[in-house]
């Protein structure tokens, strides 16, 4: 049965995913010597969450998104030369079935893992500029860039998320936190321009 992706949270796709057997293999070559073409590729089944079996064999759920991206990266390998195709299979074994999604799981919460140290560093960088007393607006646009940025890397993650790894919750959680800070770090910019702005000017 295909499955359709949509923009539904990771949450209300879970229990549909974990009892999902049926899955989609892309297995292509490239010609000897293609170093960009193999890094592009490579770069592109990355970007999809693929797991990968072997060189050049990667499996994903079953799903007609992830059929439709798995064309794409096949015509772009035949497009560099190398040829590529597309099967679909199903868990042979219970035990089988259980350490894939495991090892789904497990990459996408070492890329969780990730959003959280950049948390980390998103708070580290506030506590920086309010010691050193840069209540600017400057550093605040500055500042809302990277939370965007931060929650644009959250959403890719989320996106390849196909079982709904634990880590998710935290990262989501500490992506919040760091735009709590950054609120009571505006509002404290907002009272020293304020401030500023009553001073009485000197003649």
């Amino acid at each position: 049965m295909h499955e359709k992706k949509n923009t539904s949270h990771p949450d209300e796709l879970v229990q549909g995913r974990k009892s999902q057997r049926s899955w989609l293999l892309l297995i292509y070559q490239l010609p000897k010597g293609a170093s960009s073409a193999r890094t592009a590729i490579w770069r592109e089944v990355r970007r999809l969450g693929v797991l990968s079996l072997q060189h050049a064999v990667c499996l994903l759920p079953l799903s007609e998104n992830y059929r439709a991206a798995y064309e794409r990266i096949a015509r772009r390998v035949e497009e560099y030369g190398g040829e590529a195709s597309i099967l679909e299979t199903t868990s042979p074994s219970d035990a089988w079935h259980e350490r894939t999604v495991s090892r789904f799981n497990a990459a996408r919460d070492e890329e969780y893992e990730e959003v959280v140290d950049e948390t980390e560093r998103f708070r580290e960088e506030i506590d920086r500029e309010r010691r050193k007393g840069k209540f600017t607006f400057a550093e605040l646009e500055d500042e809302e860039s990277n939370l965007e940025r931060l929650r644009r890397y959250l959403a890719q993650v989320e996106a390849r998320d196909a079982f709904g790894a634990e880590g998710r919750l935290k990262a989501a959680a500490e992506v919040e936190r760091c735009a709590e800070v950054l609120e009571a770090f505006a509002q404290e910019i907002y009272e020293h321009q304020s401030a500023a702005e009553s001073e009485p000017i000197e003649d």
